[in-house]
């Protein structure tokens, strides 16, 4: 080897292994590695390789790990030792821009600016901080400046590409330019990624730009992919925690702030999750605490002021007056006003923000967002309209706006306002839904009456809009009497149907959030109710009763300044609905009450919020419903309004108990359990379906193998399991054992029914079954065989029997009414279609059966009062109409029967003898000319319809 190059090989070795060394720093920082990075970094530092390099490596480490401080120091030294390194500054001012530090972040971005004035980190951190002091056009100019920049240079390293991005980007948002949008997403961030496969952020940026624009079906692929390169990248967490909040996932939510603040706890974003968090479960202290921790990283980061301004005005008994006082330190052109603000918290807050940054439409925005979020529509609406007044490059409060626009039924104002936001930002995805709900609704029929305006599909609704107007002006007055409250204007519901493929229940959905997709059929916001058609249901539900449980929401909430919790608000609701508890929570008041498992009045909104379970939110309804029953008995019919009344003046729970019922909170809990496990006492379901899995039911067994319930329950589970033969064989062993074994006398008679010997079934289960103490799973079991083999008698003694035993499962009465319907028996019939009618609210058939059977009995007042309720499950029953039509008529309601007729041809046209009625109908209410056309017609459809000709005939 020449002598030369060895000198030239030995020289170069040596930079060859910082190089990789650096390499090997940074790709632990973006692998997450930071423990690793910063030891590898520390032992560079004492090497003296590259102290710039080695400076900006080490102060990401620590950045992902919150410690500010110590990056600032860092970056700080490095640049009194390299002062020309104008991307060191850079560095640096971004870290005092994190920290809240602007004027400081202002001086180095300037002085990095001078030495390089293309430098793309500076240029972007200089432009953020006009932007947060309220030079909005210089802010604009520097973040115009990245378009121009990317044009010019084409950078190809991912770091710019990703500084260009942010610029960009926030450019798009305050110009409108959705373009941008797509190119970040589709161009930029891949071309990042293409030069550096680290390079998470790409993923991130991509995904926090969907989730933006609520588009969750591209924005989480794009953070998981970031996780799988960063597991430790706190930022993504915070993303993928805002994504599941946008679809109220509390728990989800909750898990991923923890752990990002875990990883990074001085991370403001994180902070400000877990504050969102708590305010939307109505915990204003823990998110007070989270956002006082966000202002010590950043005392002037806006979002967190705006949090903390909710907070504030959120406890406030002066909520309207503290409101005004912040509004009035932004004047419309952006000028401060402090001297006119009042001496509070929120008022304070203000006028600092309002010297330092006066046009702040981020901060107005996000506090409008918090107040909406609580169903502060006024207040929002003042601050929306003040953020695109100080700050119209925005359209975050445009869309804001709109959305609130249509929460509160102003629907002209939502069109031209939501019309702009999608034109400045056409890929935001709950904008463009509201938008098509918009068009939907324009091709609605309108029905409006004195207190009420519904919408329907004119096509496939019209006849159910009909009647549900008719309903609700029905109980319009009692309500309003009930509560001693009348809405100041009309309110407005809106039933949706399927149309263009989708869904009336996606339609409903996105209505209600714009997304496709929340739990309920039926949704108030306090000024509008909407829901999903009945007639689009797979599943037939009483919408009389979801119309009066929604109207009463937009009573109490509005009695109440939306201020009542949510507990309160629903138990009013669903006691209104004059139902029975249904038998599923009856059951779990069986099962969770004697185990100590309740929510209490401090639990129990953030049950409604974040069920662990569907059990959990159902018996969030159940506890709320008997809460209202025990003020009821215990304090009397006027303890409701006094309550409300407390909630309306803004106060707690606990200061309105002890307001309305001279109690602590703790006192009245103590009586509420009382009452509570008294109530359960008396209830007697049956034993409710194992839930066990079969693993549980096997350890169970093997725990004691001699026990033959535990034998038969594993014989059981292992009979569903399709393991027949060792079903059979534990079964018949437990019934041998002597002791009372119910469930392996249903697993022997399971397997007699599958060899088709009904007789040796049923021998098997009368054997098991005890009269005195009958096991509910066996005696149905066996009343449905005799039923089937058409042992009525048998079948309604034993039905007798589940009744007398159960009385608070409907089933039995359900059964016992199928028998007797067998038998023509309408004497025992009718009052258990009555029982029924009211324990089954959404069983048409009962209803429908007991107006038939009143009809044929001439009893026409209770013919006329069963099919009114049937009709509230099913409108489009033609026979339903006929059936009040005829009643009507004999009673002498004349109109009412032509309404009904005329109805019934409606659902059911080209009928002869529906237009036979209603012709008859016709004539005798006088409508000549109407029965003669109808008439008319029938006979030119049908020419050998004698009887339709010969009344023709009588008119002529």
């Amino acid at each position: 080897m020449c002598g030369w190059l060895l000198t030239l090989l030995l020289v170069a070795a040596p930079a060859v292994a910082e190089s990789q060394r650096l390499q090997t720093a940074r790709e632990h920082v973006q692998k997450g590695r930071f423990d690793e990075a910063l030891e590898l970094y520390d032992e560079l530092t004492r090497d003296a390789v590259d102290p710039a390099r080695v400076a900006i490596g080490k102060s990401r480490a620590l950045l992902a790990v919150g410690r500010l401080g110590e990056a600032a120091q860092l970056l700080q030294k490095a640049a009194g030792d390299s002062p020309d390194d104008a991307s060191l500054l850079g560095r640096w001012a971004g870290i005092y821009f994190q920290q809240g530090q602007f004027d400081r972040c202002e001086k180095v971005a300037r002085r990095a600016l001078l030495l390089d004035s293309q430098q793309p980190r500076a240029r972007l951190v200089l432009a953020d901080v006009l932007a947060e002091t309220g030079r909005l056009d210089e802010a604009n100019d520097g973040y115009r400046w990245f378009v121009g920049f990317y044009n010019r240079t084409q950078p190809q390293d991912a770091e710019t590409l990703l500084i260009v991005a942010r610029g960009a980007v926030q450019y798009a948002r305050w110009n409108g330019v959705s373009q941008v949008f797509d190119f970040v997403v589709n161009t930029l961030c891949p071309d990042a990624l293409a030069a550096d496969e680290l390079s998470w952020q790409s993923h991130h940026l991509a995904g926090v730009l969907l989730l933006e624009k609520y588009n969750r079906e591209q924005a989480l692929p794009e953070l998981r992919k970031a996780l799988a390169i960063n597991p430790r990248a706190a930022e993504v967490l915070v993303a993928l925690g805002e994504a599941a909040l946008q679809k109220r996932d509390f728990t989800a939510a909750e898990s991923f702030a923890d752990r990002a603040l875990e990883i990074n706890p001085a991370l403001v974003p994180a902070l400000q999750l877990d504050a969102d968090i708590a305010l939307a479960n109505g915990r204003v202290g823990p998110a007070r605490a989270s956002l006082n921790k966000a202002a010590d990283v950043n005392p002037h980061d806006q979002t967190t002021l705006a949090g903390i301004a909710a907070c504030e005005l959120l406890r406030s008994s002066a909520r309207d007056e503290e409101l005004r006082a912040l509004l009035r330190a932004f004047d419309a052109d952006g000028d401060a006003r402090a001297e006119d603000a009042s001496d509070s918290a929120v008022s304070r807050l203000a006028s600092d923000l309002a010297g330092r940054n006066p046009r702040p439409g981020l901060f107005l925005t996000r506090l409008g967002a918090a107040l909406e979020s609580r169903r502060q529509f006024e207040s929002a609406e003042l601050l929306y309209r003040r953020a695109i007044a100080v700050m119209p490059q925005l359209s975050e409060p445009k869309t804001s706006l709109g959305m609130l626009f249509m929460r509160v039924g102003k629907i002209d104002e939502a069109e031209a306002m939501l019309d702009d936001a999608f034109e400045a930002d056409p890929f935001h995805v709950r904008v463009a839904n509201m938008r098509k709900v918009i068009s939907l609704l324009e091709g609605y029929d309108t029905i409006s009456t004195d207190h009420f305006v519904i919408r329907v599909d004119s096509a496939a609704d019209r006849l159910l809009g009909r009647y549900m107007a008719e309903y609700l002006e029905e109980i319009y007055a009692e309500l309003v009497e009930q509560f001693g409250f009348e809405p100041q204007r009309r309110t407005q519901f809106e039933i949706f149907h399927n149309a263009s493929g989708i869904s009336a229940h996606q339609w409903f959905s996105a209505r209600m959030v714009g997304l496709p997709w929340i739990q309920t059929i039926g949704a108030s916001t306090g000024m509008v109710v909407a829901l999903a058609s009945p007639t689009a249901a797979e599943e037939p539900f009483n919408w009389a009763r979801v119309l009066k449980h929604e109207f009463v929401h937009v009573i109490t909430l509005q009695q109440t300044k939306f201020n009542i919790p949510h507990w309160l608000t629903e138990a009013l609701a669903v006691t209104s609905e004059g139902a029975p508890r249904p038998i599923e929570w009856n059951r779990m008041l069986v099962e969770r009450v004697p185990a100590g498992e309740l929510f209490t009045l401090d639990t129990l909104d953030q049950a409604f919020a974040r069920p662990s379970s569907p059990d959990d939110w159902q018996f969030a309804y159940c506890q709320s419903r008997i809460y209202a029953q025990y003020m009821l008995e215990t304090y009397g019919e006027d303890c409701i309004g006094r309550l409300l009344e407390a909630y309306r003046l803004g106060l707690t729970t606990s200061d309105s108990i002890q307001r309305v019922f001279g109690v602590t909170q703790d006192s009245f809990e103590a009586g509420y359990r009382r009452y509570l496990e008294e109530s359960v006492r008396s209830l007697r379901v049956g034993e409710p379906p194992t839930t066990a899995s079969l693993a549980e039911l096997e350890e169970a067994h093997l725990s004691d193998p001699r026990d033959p319930r535990s034998r038969a329950a594993y014989a059981y589970g292992l009979l569903q399991a399709g393991r027949s033969r060792r079903a059979k064989q534990l079964a018949t062993d437990a019934l041998a054992a002597g002791a009372p074994a119910p469930l392996a006398a249903i697993v022997l008679s399971e397997l007699e029914l599958a060899g088709e010997d009904v007789e040796q079934a049923k021998r098997v289960l009368q054997q098991a079954l005890d009269d005195d103490r009958p096991h509910s799973q066996l005696l149905q079991r066996l009343a449905r065989l005799e039923f089937s083999d058409r042992k009525y008698s048998q079948a309604a003694e034993l039905y007798e029997l589940g009744r007398k035993n159960f009385p608070d499962d409907p089933e039995w009465r359900r059964g016992l009414a199928g028998v007797y319907w067998k038998q023509g028996d309408n004497a025992r019939l009718k009052p258990l279609l009555e029982e029924l009618a009211q324990q089954t609210p959404g069983d048409v058939s009962v209803r429908k059966k007991r107006a038939e059977i009143a009809l044929a009995e001439e009893d026409y007042s209770t013919a006329i009062r069963f099919g009114r309720l049937a009709l509230h499950i099913d409108v489009l029953d033609a026979d339903l109409h006929a059936i009040l039509g005829e009643a009507y008529a004999a009673t002498g309601m004349r109109e009412q029967a032509v309404s009904e007729f005329e109805a019934a041809v409606e659902v059911q046209p080209d009928d002869p003898p529906l237009e036979l009625s209603l012709a008859k109908a016709y004539i005798a209410a006088n409508r000549l000319a109407d029965a003669k056309s109808l008439l008319e017609q029938v006979v030119s459809q049908r020419p050998d319809h004698a009887e339709a000709r010969k009344l023709l005939e009588t008119l002529d």
